[in-house]
């Protein structure tokens, strides 16, 4: 696996993720996109769109971010509705898997991995075409218990 491959894709995945976010921030707040982010609270009279310039719209804020968070699944559901209760039980549950194989994988199968004995010389030369097969199961031997 190539080194540079990995960082590049890192790289553009990042800036992709930052960017979604950063324009869902700034689009969430306009009013002409009320009906698409929050129609239930438009239907109950619960909200009114607010008209005319106001700079504070153009400039994206994470708090929506922590305020999803803090939320009960009560009040969720009462404000959002079930879809958004569903979506944050997939997204804690994904989180909870995440971390379970993280750890599995940091503390099981990378040391098995690195202690393999077949890529026992790496190619300096070559380096980064290579450098990551000591931590695959490239570096385990076929037949091997492990």
């Amino acid at each position: 696996m190539l080194v540079s491959a990995l960082l590049t894709s890192l790289a553009i995945n990042s800036g992709l993720c930052i960017l979604f976010v950063v324009l869902y921030s700034i689009l969430r707040k306009q009013p002409s996109n009320y009906e698409v982010y929050i129609p239930r609270l438009l239907a109950e009279g619960s909200s009114k769109r607010r008209s005319g310039f106001n700079l504070e719209r153009l400039i994206p804020s994470p708090g929506w971010v922590r305020r999803a968070w803090k939320l009960s699944e009560e009040d969720r559901l009462s404000s959002s509705g079930l879809d958004a209760v569903v979506f944050m039980r997939i997204i804690t549950f994904s989180l909870k898997v995440f971390v379970f194989a993280g750890i599995v994988g940091i503390f099981i199968i990378l040391p098995v991995n690195c202690t393999g004995t077949a890529v026992d010389e790496i190619d300096f030369t070559d380096l980064s075409n290579n450098s990551l097969d000591v931590f695959s199961i490239s570096n385990i031997k076929s037949g091997s218990q492990r």
